[in-house]
């Protein structure tokens, strides 16, 4: 189960429920029951024993790794049963191969891990789902502290709607009747029970139907984004609400703190500017186009390749700092969007086992420093390349926090896991150095630069990050954002700008 957790409280918990573990015993039988009633005779029944066998053992496994024992009954979503899904598939699967290996699968049907599949999955999802509606708490009535139910009528047909009807259903006092919607092919189509039932210009009538049937319609409530609505919809909606002395409007995106367009919207102030990289945009468009297949290749062959390293580090790390193994990060990758990137973990948690805080200094062991000089801890990346959220080679993806106001380019393509600015100085040299180096390798990606970079990168990895002169001068030389000169002073540069 995905679950983005802060490092020192993610120690997850074990569970493992009674239902679950019947459902994990019982379902490759009754699969067999399913496929051919034959395989409990004598004579197949070994077979199905040591199928069923392999699944108790997986499966039990599998719930482990998935924790879908953690999930809350009474809060049963469409989420979790994508969880349950994935789970039921993947020990369906392992299950399969496992026997194959064992028994080359002679006297098994070829569609038996199918039907084992279905037959765990809709287990798993239909028991939750039967307790999720048996502890359902009671809803809360509000009407004796009311002299009245406020009747309301939602404008917009998404997600947002959705979540606040449930709201509304669950707390009782206040009854969503009906939606309105502009989108015309949304006409008579229900959500969550409620049908849509016209068009914000149609709200005049819709109000005097309603009151001929005794019904007062108390409040307006808008889920839809404001640009989402033509001039002539809004007009509507606001002449029907000054007219009324009754009826209220609330927006419900400013009622729950944040506009929904600005949502949308990644801060100004971090985005590129598009005059301001108009002249230092990627030239040769092909290789771009051609690094991402490039990318996606390489990454599968390291990953093939480093997989026993990787399984080395993640228990070195298990054993020597804890858990979790991979710790994550939020950068500002392409584009602005956020991109969340992975590393093997290399600190301790902030806090012992008796609830003590570490001070800096203790929390970098042994086998993270070493993790971090030799840069193992970046090879869980390739994940992040594979995704198509960063590049082998592309500027560094910078936190938030560290974002220039004066991006460059740097946000026009992929962040890389090593770059033109890695391995000509790396941690040594300062921000507007890296910025122009970033920007060199933009302006100059091809193929032969990439593999220059790559054995530059293995050079590094011996050598440590180090100050290259004439190279930061040439990014410098070609940056047309300012020109910058370089100060020596016992062998190492720095810059002015």
């Amino acid at each position: 189960m995905a679950t983005y957790l802060p490092t020192s409280r993610a120690n997850r918990l074990w569970r493992i429920e009674l239902y679950d573990l019947i459902c994990i015993t019982t379902a490759p039988w009754l699969a067999f029951a399913l496929r051919d009633s034959r395989f409990f005779e004598p004579r197949l029944v070994s077979d199905a024993i040591i199928y069923s066998g392999i699944s108790l053992v997986v499966g039990v496994n599998m719930l482990i790794w998935s924790g879908i024992g953690n999930i809350i009954s009474r809060c049963f979503s469409a989420t979790d049963s994508y969880y349950i899904l994935r789970t039921s598939f993947m020990s369906a699967t392992v299950t399969t191969l496992a026997a194959f290996f064992i028994t080359r699968l002679d006297a098994i049907p070829r569609s038996l891990p199918l039907i084992h599949f279905f037959v765990l999955g809709s287990f798993l999802i239909v028991g939750r789902v039967a307790r999720a509606e048996l502890n359902k708490p009671e809803k809360i009535h509000h009407q004796k502290f009311q002299s009245k139910q406020e009747n309301i009528i939602v404008v917009g047909a998404n997600h947002i709607a959705s979540f606040y009807i449930h709201m509304m259903d669950r707390l009782g006092g206040k009854k969503v009747l009906a939606i309105i919607d502009p989108n015309p092919r949304l006409l008579n189509r229900t959500l969550v029970g409620r049908r849509v039932i016209g068009a914000p210009c149609d709200l005049p009538h819709i109000l005097r139907e309603y009151k001929v049937h005794g019904i007062e319609i108390d409040k307006l409530v808008v889920a839809i984004d404001r640009p989402e609505l033509s001039q002539t919809a809004w007009e509507c909606l606001h002449s029907e609400i000054s007219s009324s002395h009754r009826m209220a409007i609330e927006f419900l995106a400013e009622r729950l703190g944040y506009e929904v367009s600005s949502a949308r919207r990644v801060d100004a102030a971090r985005q590129p500017e598009k005059n301001s990289i108009a002249d230092n945009s990627p030239r040769n468009q092909v290789y771009w186009k051609l690094k991402r297949i490039i990318d996606v290749i390489v990454a599968a062959f390291l990953l093939m390749i480093l997989s026993p390293v990787l399984v080395t580090v993640a228990l070195g790390v298990r054993v020597a700092i804890g858990s979790p193994v991979v710790f994550w990060q939020r950068r500002i990758g392409r584009a602005g969007a956020g991109v969340f990137l992975f590393k093997f973990r290399t600190l301790l948690a902030p806090f012992d086992a008796q609830g003590r805080w570490r001070i800096e200094s203790e929390r970098l062991p042994p086998l993270g420093r070493f993790l971090r000089r030799t840069r193992l801890d970046e090879l869980p990346q390739l994940y992040n390349v594979l995704r198509g959220e960063m590049s082998l080679i592309g500027p560094r993806p910078l936190l938030q926090v560290d974002q220039p106001l004066d991006v460059g380019s740097r946000l026009l393509v992929r962040p890389g896991i090593t770059g033109w600015a890695q391995v000509h100085g790396g941690n040594v040299i300062s921000p507007d150095e890296k910025k122009a180096l970033d920007e060199y390798y933009i302006r100059n990606a091809s193929f032969w630069l990439d593999l220059k970079i790559l054995i530059k990168t293995a050079l590094f990895l011996f050598a440590g990050d180090r100050f290259h002169a004439l190279a930061i001068e040439q990014a410098l030389g070609s940056s047309p954002f300012c020109s910058c000169r370089l100060n020596f002073k016992a062998g190492e540069g720095s810059t002015s700008c």
